[in-house]
């Protein structure tokens, strides 16, 4: 029983060493990211005339998608930090002393990744989509000039649906274009109306025209909206097109598998989607190869002290990861690669490269 507490007060210790400093790395780096993002942005701020509170509403919305991009180099140069200094203050060779290995060690530390990477996919799955739609939504609500906004389609079940710009926080469409389809090949009739506003949970549509491609109908547009206002019957709300409108944000791994399977509307490339999911499935992994990556500091010899290079190597070689790591996520987005081969290979690589490396430094006298 005391040997058991002993070891889960090494955990313990060891877990909240790292912790610390990486949760100090990454409100550091966050804090630099929000800055320069601020700095980008300051000027559509505050022609906007959102003034100081729409500074602070905007550095609060972009602060979780930040922290979460910040988080596995955060964990990589804070895992960096805490391993070298307990190397530098003989804590390490104590432990070594005491019959603990380099394995042992990893498995003291396995609490730390598990952690992160429940954190981060939390974020990534649950905080972030909403944050970002959100500030989304409220950028287009401020936006003076809606009109410059580019347009954009997207696939709800076999129609194909066309926006010119949003407004109003999307509950205003400006040329709308509806195209029915009976089928992926089989076109139906074109709907379009110049206006559509969200009022009362339903889209009015305003201006509206509708061209029919039945052989027996004439090929001209006939105008619906003579006497009476068309309702567009739709399940589709202000909030989900804004986040149509835009490619940049994050989505949850519900939305993702309702998009897949046509139960949502679709803009993202499919295989855009699928690599998404398997990013999220391998997150455990990402940060568990940071923390091997930064292994090889603990053997840096006492007397080098900071003039070792290994830590220098170790930050090159996690860097190396990351960007090789983006590469081939963006290759399997695009669909140059399957989502599989796009996210596996990176991580199997460096986890088997890394872990080779600290075996031939562990068996050197």
């Amino acid at each position: 029983m005391k040997i058991f507490i002993k070891r889960h007060n090494l955990v313990a210790y060891l877990s909240t060493k790292l912790l610390a400093t990486i949760f100090g790395t990454a409100l550091l780096l966050t804090t630099i990211m929000e800055a320069l993002v601020l700095l980008d942005q300051l000027n559509s701020i505050l022609e906007r005339h959102l003034g100081t509170i729409g500074v602070l509403h905007y550095m609060m919305l972009r602060l979780p998608m930040l922290f979460s991009s910040i988080l596995p180099l955060s964990t990589l140069i804070g895992s960096l930090i805490a391993l070298t200094q307990l190397t530098l203050n003989n804590e390490i060779t104590t432990l070594r002393s005491a019959g603990l290995s380099t394995f042992d060690l990893f498995i003291k530390l396995l609490p730390v990744p598990l952690i992160l990477s429940g954190l981060c996919f939390i974020f990534y799955d649950q905080i972030t989509p909403k944050t970002e739609l959100n500030l989304a939504v409220w950028w287009n609500k401020s936006d003076p000039n809606p009109q410059k906004g580019k347009e954009f389609y997207f696939y709800q079940n076999f129609d194909i649906i066309s926006i010119g710009y949003l407004t109003y926080g999307g509950n205003k469409i400006v040329d709308l274009n509806i195209y029915k389809r009976k089928n992926f090949s089989h076109l139906e009739s074109i709907l379009t109306a110049k206006e559509a506003n969200y009022c009362h949970r339903k889209w009015i549509l305003s201006d509206a025209k509708i061209l029919n491609l039945d052989h027996s109908s004439n090929l001209n547009f006939k105008k619906i909206t003579i006497n009476q206002p068309l309702i567009w019957q739709t399940n589709l709300t202000p909030k989900i097109l804004v986040r149509l409108s835009s490619v940049n944000i994050p989505q949850s791994l519900h939305t993702i598998s309702h998009q897949l399977f046509n139960r949502y509307p679709l803009r993202t490339p499919t295989n855009s989607l699928k690599t998404t999911i398997w990013q999220r499935f391998f997150l455990p992994l990402t940060f568990i190869i940071m923390i091997i990556i930064s292994l090889p500091v603990t053997f840096i010899p006492p007397r080098a002290g900071l003039k070792s290079w290994l830590p220098i190597y170790c930050l090159s070689c996690g860097l190396f990861f990351i960007i090789f790591q983006e590469v081939l996520n963006a290759l399997g987005k695009a669909g140059t690669l399957p989502p599989p081969m796009a996210v596996i290979p990176s991580i199997l690589i460096f986890l088997l490269a890394a872990s080779a490396i600290i075996l031939t430094i562990e068996e050197k006298p």
